[in-house]
C-alpha cells in the first residue's frame, strides 16, 4: 500500500463517542425487562413468606415459600417426586406431540380447500365449545384407566387449538403473493411449504404455546380421576391430607415447565420467524 493510499485512510478518532457496550445493548434489550420481572416475583414471594411466619396467612392453608422449597428439596433427595415427573412428562410429551402433528397439517388443509374447511368446521366448532374434560369418562370406558385416556385427553384439549390457530395463520396469508407464485406456475406444495407454511408459522407457534399451557391442565385433570401416579395424582393425595406444601410442589414444578416450555417456543419462533421481531422490541 502507498503513502498516498495510506493517508487517504479515514482514522478513528479516539474521542469520538463509541456506541453501546454488548452489556449496554443487552441491559437496553431485556436487561431492564428481566430485571422487573425478577423484583415483582421476590416481592411477591417475601410477602408470602413474611405474612406466613407474622401468622397473617396460615400455614395449613396456605404454606409458604420457605416450606415449598424445603419440601421439594426433602422429595428431590429422596427421589419420591421423580416418579411422577416422569409420569406426567410421558403422557404431556405424547399428547403434545399428537395435538401438533395432527392439528398443523388439519389446519393447513382448512386453511387452503373450502370444501376442507366447510365439511369440517362444524366438527372443530363443536369440539372447541364442549368442555374436553368431560369426555374423560368416557374416554376411561373406551380405552382403560391406562395411559392411552391419558393421552387422549391431553390430544383433545391441544389438539384444536393448533387446528383453530393454523387456520387463522393461513387466512392471514398475503393472496397478492400466493397469485404472484402462481403467475410464475409454483405448484400447490410449493405454494404452501415457500408461502403459507411460513407466513402461518408465528400463528403455529402461538397455537404451541397456548396449548402448553392447555396440555398441563389436561395432565392434571386425567392423572387425578385415573391414575397411581403423576404430578396430578401428586397435587390430589396431597390435598387430602392437607398437605399444602406438596400440593405447591406439583404446582410449582407444573408452572416451571409451562415456562421453560414458552421460552423455547419463543426462542424457536425467533429462530424460525426472526421477521416478526425487529430489532430492540
Amino acid at each position: 500500500m502507498s503513502d498516498r493510499t495510506a493517508s487517504s485512510l479515514p482514522l478513528k478518532d479516539p474521542l469520538a463517542p463509541q456506541g453501546p457496550s454488548a452489556f449496554e445493548r443487552w441491559w437496553l434489550k431485556s436487561g431492564f425487562v428481566n430485571l422487573l420481572r425478577i423484583s415483582g416475583l421476590t416481592v411477591f414471594l417475601a410477602a408470602w413468606e413474611i405474612s406466613s411466619r407474622l401468622g397473617y396467612l396460615d400455614p395449613l392453608f396456605a404454606s409458604s415459600p420457605s416450606l415449598i422449597i424445603e419440601k421439594l428439596f426433602d422429595m428431590i433427595r429422596d427421589g419420591s417426586i421423580w416418579p411422577h415427573v416422569a409420569a406426567s412428562a410421558n403422557i404431556a410429551g405424547i399428547g403434545f406431540a399428537l395435538s401438533v402433528i395432527v392439528g398443523v397439517p388439519m389446519g393447513l388443509l382448512m386453511g387452503r380447500s373450502l370444501t376442507i374447511r366447510a365439511t369440517l368446521e362444524p366438527f372443530v366448532t363443536a369440539l372447541n365449545a364442549a368442555p374436553q374434560v368431560a369426555f374423560l369418562p368416557l374416554l376411561i370406558i373406551w380405552l382403560g384407566i391406562g395411559i392411552s385416556s391419558k393421552v387422549a385427553l391431553v390430544f383433545l384439549g391441544s389438539f384444536i387449538i393448533m387446528v383453530v390457530n393454523t387456520e387463522a395463520g393461513v387466512s392471514q396469508v398475503d393472496r397478492k403473493l400466493i397469485e404472484t407464485a402462481r403467475s410464475f406456475m409454483a405448484n400447490e406444495r410449493q405454494i404452501m411449504m415457500k408461502i403459507v407454511l411460513p407466513s402461518a408459522l408465528p400463528y403455529i407457534i402461538a397455537g404451541m404455546r397456548l396449548a402448553v399451557g392447555r396440555t398441563l391442565v389436561m395432565v392434571v385433570v386425567a392423572e387425578i380421576y385415573a391414575a397411581t401416579k403423576g404430578l396430578g395424582y401428586l397435587i390430589f393425595q396431597a390435598g387430602g391430607l392437607y398437605d399444602t406444601a406438596q400440593v405447591f410442589v406439583g404446582v410449582v414444578v407444573l408452572a416451571a415447565a409451562g415456562v421453560i416450555l414458552n421460552a423455547f417456543l419463543r426462542w424457536l419462533e425467533k429462530k424460525l420467524a426472526p421477521w416478526q421481531h425487529v430489532q430492540g422490541s
